[in-house]
């Protein structure tokens, strides 16, 4: 009985996504460019990835005079301020490079950035991300000129590479996509990815600048979009334009990701949201559920069909949701890995669920 409860939870939560994701308007629209942007970049110990990063966004089909980039090198210990200026150094495109003599963390650093800026429509990316669409710009500004939205949720995708660590997090982040752009139609917003994030200045300010949050190490995005959920949740939109989408590198071992998991997890307990909260639960407790459904099932023949029934509907439901999300953000891994990663993600997510709770959060690059 309590698989058929805790499978009723889950089919209604996960409807409502797919509700919400299919009736989001894809966002075509068109404007000229008009307005002055500032790109911004907090970066810490990334000389093999900024290059690609800054590239991305030089090249991009935009009026360079409208175009600003500041990048505050956050006390690297490698290259990556010399990487960083001397692919800046001939773009053309107005722009600053700050070093900060120590360590002060991404807050302190993208406030030190945004007090520099000369432009009120700021975007914020991660110095580990790469932009393949030329348009990526423009579709931001367009959208933020016809909208008049002041806090813009884009689109974040994980960039295909070979083997079950990638595919893992390719198909996570898709699936988080949907959550993300169903809770932004329904004006409940509750996730954000500040590796590909846009505000105003005035809104930036009106929040408080990170203040109230800037003790903690993460959360320029998730804290900042409560914030301005508290003060009017209209001024929050999501951007779904497959020419927003910003890719990001997938972890290469697996203690990162569990050590980036952590850190993500890490800010439910600091976070008020009763949507987030919820959510959590009843995944956490559905993917226990599907756990202890497969064990029992063995362990219980005489039980079998309840138990296989709840494994085969969340695994079913779990790959469709993949699939569905690929209609936005192409998941490039292929069904049959898909199908593994839906039986492996269970024990994954257990996993994470437990050591976010025991495990202190190792922050990246500190």
């Amino acid at each position: 009985m309590i698989f058929v409860v805790i499978i009723s939870f889950y089919v209604v939560m996960l409807l409502l996504v797919m509700e919400g994701f299919v009736l989001h308007p894809n966002d075509t629209k068109c404007e000229d460019q008009k307005q002055k942007i500032s790109v911004v970049i907090a970066a810490r110990n990334e000389e093999g990835k900024i290059r690609q990063c800054i590239s991305s966004i030089i090249d991009q089909d935009f009026p360079k005079q409208l175009l600003e980039i500041i990048i505050v090198d956050d006390a690297s210990t490698d290259n990556t301020f010399k990487e960083a200026a001397e692919v800046l150094s001939s773009s053309g495109i107005e722009h600053r490079l700050i070093q900060n003599q120590q360590h002060l963390g991404k807050k302190q650093s993208l406030k030190l950035a945004i007090e520099q800026s000369n432009s009120e429509i700021l975007i914020c990316r991660d110095a580990d991300t790469v932009t393949v669409s030329n348009n990526w710009l423009s579709s931001i500004v367009n959208y933020m000129t016809v909208t008049k939205k002041e806090f813009v949720i884009c689109p974040i995708a994980i960039d295909h590479k070979k083997g079950i660590l990638s595919s893992l997090q390719e198909t996570e982040m898709a699936i988080l996509s949907l959550f993300t752009i169903s809770s932004a139609y329904f004006n409940t917003p509750f996730l954000a990815n500040g590796a590909n994030l846009a505000f105003t200045k005035k809104l930036f300010y009106a929040t408080g600048a990170y203040q109230e949050h800037l003790h903690i190490a993460s959360g320029d995005d998730i804290f900042f979009l409560e914030k301005v959920k508290r003060m009017d949740v209209n001024k929050i939109g999501y951007l779904k334009n497959t020419d927003a989408i910003v890719y990001t590198y997938p972890e290469k071992r697996l203690s990162g990701l569990i050590h980036q998991k952590i850190r993500w997890s890490s800010k439910l307990f600091k976070n008020p949201s009763v949507i987030n909260w919820l959510s959590a639960l009843i995944i956490s407790v559905s993917n226990f559920a599907w756990i202890g459904a497969l064990f029992y099932a063995i362990f219980n023949p005489q039980n079998l069909p309840v138990s296989l029934f709840f494994v085969l509907s969340k695994l079913l439901i779990d790959i469709l949701l993949v699939f569905l999300a690929s209609s936005f953000i192409k998941v490039k891994t292929g069904a049959l890995m898909v199908a593994v990663m839906a039986l492996i993600y269970p024990f994954y997510a257990s996993l994470i669920a437990i050591l976010t709770v025991f495990v202190k959060p190792k922050w990246k690059n500190n």
